[in-house]
């Protein structure tokens, strides 16, 4: 359900493959980026899988780059609200 007016925030799910031995490492990293809402290590094909809510779609970009600049990170796929 969206806020009167139809401004709602954009949720992001970001999918995270990570090097052996550095999902938590990654963890405490992305708990740091600003608008993550939640972080969780997990089973399957990814490692790591971050829930953020940014206001706008135009933040999408500056978010997945602050994950992918952490030296753990291998690659992420990012699925976005619409």
């Amino acid at each position: 359900m969206f806020p009167s007016g139809g401004n709602h925030m954009v949720v992001l799910i970001v999918l995270i493959k990570v090097k052996t031995g550095q999902a938590g490492a990654t963890v405490d990293h992305i708990q740091k980026v600003k608008d993550v809402q939640n972080v969780y290590m997990v089973t399957g094909p990814y490692d790591v899988i971050a829930i953020a809510d940014i206001p706008e779609k135009a933040g999408f970009r500056k978010l997945v780059e602050s994950i992918h600049e952490f030296p753990g990170v291998e690659r992420t796929e990012t699925c976005m609200s619409i």
